[in-house]
């Protein structure tokens, strides 16, 4: 099995880690993991400090309640993002301004956002998607500067860290990091806000510090999550004992979904608003120590994608997105020889089938994303070299 969505960070090392932690209760809410972590992440982001919580969009929930914007101020977004992005700005009663992409990295175009910022728009969230550091990023950040806007730099699909080693963070700039399992950095759930801000993290450590920890039960199944995911794909093509372990694990409700019923219906839930636990920062522990190897590895695959396919790319992509005229036919052929891959983003606002008018996007309003959003295909990049050429393989003559 090869799949570019369902676990594609988890491999042996990672069930092994994750079974020993389950097999620790006494160590799930309190210990020195996140301090451990803490000491990975600052060698990559110099000069900033972090707060955790259990999910990125609680981190940026509460980033933005912390800057205690007029009600109605508008969040300018990228038209090609997901709902764990507009639903934490609809929770702060604020609305998301959405800017076109460019078709380089897919972030945000410089001319749309300059042409559709108002007076009421004072944070722009710049995705870094796919990884890829936006093709705009300077001008942005020098367009904020000037303005006093907030830039909040979404690294939730992934980053090279030898990039940010090199700069310096100001205090308008905040960065948002996801360890969701679909993502660079799995910890199954969880995510970190990173500032420079001394007075915009002491409030975020003060708003961290009155939460809960999430409840046992919970952490038991994020901590089956691992073990069961890497089973499942290694046993897939095993006379379908993969597909089997998937369907009892999800008749006894072991694997936890990775967006709510609530969210599915296009409203923020609450339910992730807690601590990040010392159970999950065990699990990212083990992810960071290998981070900048797994870079490496995803350079070179991301690289003979490139090549194949003639598309210049940034070295690094965590998915490699590829545009496509037959893509449903294509996805469903592929899978037929245990090929899963992926299609960030299908519509503006993802997951596909999510109600776009709670969303608050207008049709119409982000045509380039849009065309992207009918076309593209993403193509594993943490996979070895023989599983690429067989990726590459499979899509010739769709």
């Amino acid at each position: 099995m090869i799949s570019t969505d369902f676990a594609p960070n988890e491999f042996a090392d990672d069930a092994l880690a994750s079974l020993i932690t389950l097999f620790s209760p006494w160590t799930w809410t309190k210990g020195n993991c996140i301090s451990e972590c803490n000491k990975i992440i600052h060698s990559w982001f110099p000069r900033a400090d972090s707060v955790h919580f259990l999910s990125a969009r609680v981190g940026l929930y509460f980033l933005l309640k912390s800057l205690d914007l007029p009600i109605n101020f508008s969040v300018a977004v990228t038209g090609f993002t997901c709902e764990a992005v507009v639903l934490p700005i609809q929770a702060n009663n604020l609305h998301p301004l959405y800017i076109d992409i460019e078709t380089d990295t897919y972030s945000m175009e410089l001319n749309d956002l300059n042409k559709k910022l108002t007076p009421q728009t004072r944070v722009i969230i710049l995705q870094h998607t796919f990884g890829m550091v936006p093709k705009y990023r300077d001008k942005v950040l020098q367009l904020a500067k000037l303005n006093n806007y907030l830039v909040i730099e979404d690294l939730a699909h992934g980053f090279e860290p030898s990039f940010w080693q090199k700069q310096k963070l100001t205090d308008n700039q905040s960065l948002l990091l996801s360890y969701g399992r679909s993502k660079a950095l799995s910890s199954v759930f969880g995510g970190s806000i990173i500032s420079s801000n001394s007075k915009l993290m002491r409030k975020l450590k003060k708003i961290e510090s009155t939460l809960s920890f999430p409840s046992f039960i919970f952490l038991f199944k994020l901590l089956c999550y691992k073990p069961i995911a890497y089973l499942i794909k290694k046993t897939y093509n095993i006379l379908g004992f993969g597909k089997i372990i998937h369907k009892i694990a999800l008749i006894l409700r072991l694997l936890t979904a990775e967006i709510s019923v609530k969210e599915r219906k296009g409203k923020y839930d609450s339910y992730l608003e807690k601590k990040y636990p010392n159970a999950l920062a065990k699990l990212l522990f083990h992810q960071l120590q290998k981070y900048e190897q797994r870079v490496g590895e995803r350079s070179i695959i991301s690289s003979m994608y490139s090549k194949n396919y003639h598309i210049p790319h940034n070295s690094f992509v965590t998915r490699f997105p590829l545009l496509i005229e037959n893509r449903n036919t294509t996805l469903n052929d592929v899978s037929k020889k245990s090929i899963y891959l992926g299609n960030w983003y299908n519509q503006p606002v993802g997951p596909g089938g999510l109600d776009l008018d709670k969303m608050e996007y207008t049709i119409g309003s982000c045509p380039v994303a849009e065309q992207v959003c009918r076309k593209i295909i993403n193509l594993p990049t943490l996979v070895t070299k023989h599983e690429a050429e067989l990726v590459i393989e499979s899509l010739r003559g769709n």
